[in-house]
């Protein structure tokens, strides 16, 4: 008996802890949070790839909906092991049924994490009693977490697609080095270095809303394009590149590339260790640029000679060509999540 209800007591334990990490942490996710949102997120891709991208839409609430579910389930058969052994001896039950079945464990555990309690259970012994009064509190409390997380998850939606928006309407339809370029040719120094400073904001507030919602982040989605992850990282990758090429031609404008430039490579890293495969982190983390890559980076300084004249000063572009490699791979490798094609970039055309 003191073991069935030690195994009760532990998977209390936990759905709460998996609960509280998940909800309250800034950056972690409890295990069975993190199993539910790969097997619906494989589901729903596999499901898209055959039926169209609006099934993707239904990714997010589903991951919610039975991670909040998953938890409830196993704090409510938690509590039913810890009861079923003392039902018939530590509990008043108005019922004509006879014998308490596990069944009637269940109805207890039930009415007591959802804290409605009928009142046709009722604990006798103290041992039941405070077994009511745990499980009544670790429901109570996952409730109000779970209500909490909904609420920052809306806001937190709310920041990632203010930054799609601000790349779409930025790009006007073009890619990253059109972008950049346009703004420095149209707006001049001043206002393309605010510009980067912008997106770098922006990047640095969706990589922490990936901490903060891993089960979220980037698996909800809109029917609409616009608000699509993968376009505005694409953009804002090329406008990073371009940026980067672009200080050989305004020294002024290397600050602001290099704050943008970090700031994308920390959320292309948190977005690959949260959601991708150990490949693609090991790839961010030393990239190794290519040919094609090194080609792509003297696109963008044709494309910029043209626009601005001759560079100040002749440079290799190391890290605009580190910066090609890891897009690249980071993209290849979210398309390859999302099971979507990757268009091509604006330097390949």
């Amino acid at each position: 008996m003191i073991t069935v209800q030690i195994l009760g007591f532990a998977l209390i334990v936990l759905a709460a802890w998996d609960a509280a990490v998940t909800v309250l942490h800034p950056d972690r996710e409890g295990l069975l949070a993190t199993a539910i949102r790969r097997t619906v997120w494989a589901a729903t891709t596999l499901l898209s790839a055959r039926l169209g991208a609006s099934v993707l839409g239904l990714a997010g609430p589903v991951i919610v909906a039975c991670t909040f579910l998953g938890w409830i389930l196993l704090a409510t058969l938690g509590m039913a092991v810890a009861a079923w052994p003392i039902l018939d001896t530590d509990f008043s039950i108005q019922t004509a049924l006879g014998t308490p079945t596990f069944v009637d464990a269940l109805y207890f555990a039930a009415g007591t994490t959802s804290v409605l309690g009928y009142g046709d259970v009722t604990p006798l012994s103290t041992q039941a009693q405070l077994l009511a009064v745990f499980g009544a509190g670790v429901g109570f409390t996952m409730f109000t977490g779970m209500a909490t997380y909904v609420i920052q998850v809306v806001n937190g939606v709310a920041t990632r697609n203010r930054f799609t928006l601000a790349l779409h309407d930025d790009a006007r339809g073009d890619g990253g080095v059109t972008m950049l370029a346009d703004c420095l040719v149209e707006a001049g120094v001043e206002e393309t270095r605010g510009r980067c400073r912008n997106w770098a904001e922006h990047l640095r507030a969706v990589d922490e809303m990936v901490h903060r919602y891993p089960l979220v982040a980037f698996t909800y989605r809109s029917r609409r394009p616009e608000y699509d992850p993968e376009a505005a990282l694409r953009h804002v990758a090329e406008a990073t590149v371009t940026a980067l090429v672009a200080a050989a031609y305004t020294p002024g404008l290397r600050t602001a590339a290099e704050t943008l430039c970090s700031a994308l490579t920390r959320l292309q890293a948190t977005i690959a260790e949260t959601y991708l495969s150990e490949a693609i982190t090991r790839g961010l983390t030393d990239p190794e640029p290519t040919e094609r890559d090194r080609a792509a980076v003297a696109a963008v300084d044709r494309a910029l000679s043209g626009a601005l004249g001759p560079a100040e000063s002749p440079t290799e572009h190391r890290r605009a060509a580190e910066a090609v490699c890891r897009t690249r791979i980071f993209l290849e490798g979210l398309h390859h999540w999302t099971r979507s094609e990757p268009p091509r970039h604006e330097w390949d055309a």
